[in-house]
């Protein structure tokens, strides 16, 4: 193992706790393939989440140079992320950002043009998005209604899920193309639910920081202002979570079909996409039980038993398509 990728093994745990632990149903190739592929989508991420102060256009340009292969812009980069990263592991994970691209460099072809073409709609994606919200300010909407609320779930998930289905599909020479052709058209969905979740989940500490995903056309209907929607109960802030709850739902309820779109045969894979789903519904089970959410001050959190709990009850289950179908429609009553 050369040392870009025993580097990309090590940084995974320290700036993903959850993903670090469904990853570990994968088998090799898959399992490195997506940790690279996750490292450098996480890279991105660290450019607007993590890292204060202006240029923060400048930085997406810098790292969409670096994935084309450009050196210099590489080392900039990660050396400018160094001297902010403190105790950071997001921006730690910059600063070695030629680790993680000199293993991504070593990945098969077609491994590596999956990966570079979701990274690429992904950080393009944020840049559009972070450049206008710094341009108009803390007090605005991050979005400006729900067609821009599912565009932007799909640059940021969407696309990611589209390229785990494509290094699958690579990984476990699965060559039908019908049944692939009906993964890809379901993948983007998986993201979507799963970043609808956060989006309702982080409510409390996004609003707080001046990242309010609640798009300014709902806000509008309700005659709500950002600021309005944290610090005390208001009737508006329930009627919002309920209905972006209801959207994560729709989304976590189509996830099924893409789990029965893969092979039983595949076990590991289908569990690597069951089991984020299962957390999801907990997660939304406990934010409903939180009398003060979504306008406290804490996000919910599943208890790692829980976690377990959900994970280990799937293994139990021939059919996880049925047994995620049962909990999307208990959700929903």
């Amino acid at each position: 193992m050369n040392g870009d990728l025993k580097y990309c093994r090590a940084a995974l745990p320290r700036v993903s706790r959850t993903f670090a632990i469904n990853i570990r149903l994968l088998g090799s190739p898959l399992r490195d393939w997506v940790s690279i592929a996750y490292l450098l989508c996480r890279s991105a991420d660290a450019l607007e989440d993590s890292w204060p102060g202006e240029g923060l256009g400048e930085r997406f340009d810098r790292f969409a140079a670096a994935l084309e292969g450009d050196a210099a812009a590489m080392r900039s980069l990660a050396d400018s992320a160094a001297r902010v990263a403190a105790d950071g592991a997001d921006l730690d994970l910059v600063a070695h950002l030629g680790l993680v691209l000199g293993a991504f460099r070593e990945l098969p072809a077609p491994a590596r043009a999956a990966a570079a073409e979701c990274v690429h709609t992904l950080s393009a994606g944020m840049r559009r998005y972070a450049v206008r919200a710094a341009e108009r300010g803390r007090d605005r909407p991050y979005l400006d209604d729900e067609a821009e609320l599912d565009d932007y779930c799909w640059v940021v998930a969407g696309c990611v899920g589209v390229m785990l289905t494509k290094l699958y599909a690579l990984a476990y020479g699965a060559t039908d193309e019908a049944e692939e052709k009906r993964r890809l058209e379901l993948a983007p969905v998986v993201g979507r639910a799963l970043q609808l979740t956060n989006i309702l989940l982080d409510w409390p500490s996004d609003i707080r920081r001046g990242r309010c995903y609640v798009p300014a056309s709902w806000l509008a209907e309700c005659g709500v202002l950002p600021r309005d929607l944290v610090d005390r109960e208001r009737p508006e802030s329930r009627a919002l979570a309920q209905r972006l709850e209801r959207k994560a739902l729709d989304a976590l309820g189509r996830v099924p079909d893409y789990v029965d779109a893969v092979p039983a045969r595949h076990l590991r894979y289908r569990l690597f996409c069951l089991w984020p789903a299962l957390w999801a519904l907990g997660s939304l089970r406990q934010a409903r039980l939180d009398p003060q959410f979504p306008w406290g001050p804490r996000r919910p959190k599943l208890p790692r038993a829980e976690l377990w709990r959900s994970s280990l009850s799937s293994l139990l289950t021939a059919d996880h398509g049925a047994q995620l179908r049962r909990l999307c429609a208990d959700a929903l009553r």
